[in-house]
């Protein structure tokens, strides 16, 4: 018989615990720190990229 989920699978008791879950300005850094960390590598693909087709011509 399945009893899914079990005692040993119950999340009861169990806290989870959200670090800037009440902050909007640490929402705003780290959306704006991803967006800047795309940019860059965005930024590093296109050069490598144009480097290469450069010395492959």
């Amino acid at each position: 018989m399945n009893t899914f989920p079990g005692p040993e699978n119950s999340w009861e008791g169990v806290d989870a615990y959200f670090t800037y879950a009440n902050s909007e300005g640490a929402l705003i850094f780290w959306t704006l720190f991803v967006i800047a960390l795309c940019v860059l590598v965005t930024m590093a693909t296109a050069r490598h990229e144009s480097d290469t087709a450069k010395k492959t011509k």
